[in-house]
């Protein structure tokens, strides 16, 4: 039995014996298949804009002193933002890497900071040829979309690193999470793309292909390790839908952080027109197919534009990727109606001008600012002693459930401090 009294006082003393982070800023992780690089984007001087290049830093590149393998087209990215542990998928090398920046030197250029974790040669014998996907899920595992080709079936996979030598080359170390009973056998008719896992496991994939574009929900119901079992693996949001929104082409998947149970999609309408879509499963029937749960929140119709990533902010910010533009896009929804269609509303966060970044592609959070970190328990916009303080309270009162488990213990403890020593 975790002894609460002992760890509150044990805190309390670790608050002079641990020097608090400086406040974090808002950062975020962009990948970059024309230099074969990773991007660290931050707004160091809060003025709403990345200026380029005094504001974008190098993450990673092939010049690693690891000597990794260099990449060359990530084309899906997943953070762990408790440690900060990158993992990409590489669709050119056909491989699985992970990043993470071991020396707090705001790289993962140095040794030991960088892997190939899963190549064709894993003794598991699951192809990560074509990887489109990638999520942690609440308990910190990660799970990868492999989209079907000539060297493996679709599937999601699950990855544990069961002897803890840092990859997932192993027997055993990759399992199947949905194959054949969501896919079919092989290389079927889906085409899956991102993912999203909720706080209960719940997971999401987006589908770009003919006649079976849309939104799929799985779950392991059974507790077997799957969820491709019979009813596990079931549409959400389809051409079926009666908010009368016709699904097409697309990749990206990501929760609305605003509005629990929400999800972002992008897709590419009839004439070339760029969509954003809301979904919502607002009567908890398990999928968003009703009348009023999806909404198209945003469009763009200009020539050329080419939208690829979107990520959400608790503060209701939401970027969206223009490659074609070579741009983040920010939108704001000023007047809270619903939608980023009105005067004012869409503004360009990052313009590559200095072509120190080459493709403007998949985008993810890699540091969260204070004011959204689950490190500043007290809501003060900074981190320190009080932060823990406040947390303990808390926590003996068993209201303290920051790792989502339902259940207030010492694996909320150690979630916490991880937040907090980071600046997260």
């Amino acid at each position: 039995m975790y002894n609460r009294t002992l760890a509150v006082f044990a805190a309390a003393g670790a608050v002079g014996a641990i020097a608090a982070p400086a406040a974090a800023q808002l950062e975020l992780l962009l990948s970059d298949r024309a230099t074969d690089s990773l991007w660290r984007l931050v707004d160091l001087n809060n003025d709403g804009v990345i200026q380029d290049p005094a504001e974008v830093f190098l993450f990673h590149d092939g010049a690693n002193a690891a000597g990794t393998l260099g990449i060359q087209n990530i084309n899906t990215m997943a953070v762990r933002l408790t440690d900060r542990f990158v993992v990409g998928g590489d669709q050119v090398n056909r491989n699985l890497y992970w990043f993470q920046d071991m020396n707090t030197d705001q790289d993962a250029n140095d040794i030991g900071e960088s892997l190939v974790a899963a190549d064709a040669g894993n003794l598991s014998g699951v192809s990560f040829a074509f990887p489109t996907g990638a999520a942690f899920d609440s308990a910190g595992r990660l799970l990868v979309v492999n989209a079907g080709n000539g060297f493996g079936a679709d599937g999601i996979y699950r990855l544990d690193d069961l002897n803890n030598d840092g990859d997932w080359m192993d027997a055993g170390e990759v399992t199947n999470w949905v194959l054949n009973g969501g896919f079919g056998g092989g290389n079927g008719p889906f085409s899956p793309q991102e993912m999203v896992i909720d706080a209960a496991g719940v997971g999401y994939l987006r589908n770009s292909s003919a006649n079976l574009h849309g939104i799929y929900r799985f779950e392991d119901i059974n507790n077997n390790g799957a969820a491709d079992d019979a009813g596990e693996f079931t549409v959400f949001f389809d051409a079926t839908n009666a908010s009368g929104i016709v699904p097409s082409a697309g990749f990206a998947l990501e929760f609305d952080a605003t509005r629990p149970g929400a999800i972002y999609t992008l897709q590419i309408a009839s004439g070339g027109l760029d969509q954003l879509i809301r979904v919502q499963d607002l009567n908890n029937d398990g999928d968003a197919q009703d009348a009023g749960e999806a909404a198209i929140v945003w469009s763009e119709a200009a020539s050329g534009f080419s939208a690829i990533d979107v990520v959400s902010l608790d503060t209701g910010e939401v970027f969206i990727t223009d490659n074609s533009g070579k741009k983040i896009l920010l939108l704001r929804d000023v007047n809270n109606d619903g939608d980023f269609d009105d005067a004012g509303e869409v503004s360009d966060w990052f313009v590559s001008t200095s072509n120190t970044v080459g493709d403007v592609r998949q985008l993810a959070v890699y540091r969260l600012p204070v004011a959204t970190c689950p490190a500043d328990w007290d809501g003060s916009g900074g981190i320190d002693g009080d932060d823990i303080t406040a947390f303990f309270i808390d926590w003996q009162a068993g209201t303290a459930d920051i790792d989502g488990s339902g259940g207030v213990d010492g694996d909320d403890i150690t979630v916490f401090f991880d937040h907090w020593q980071a600046g997260c």
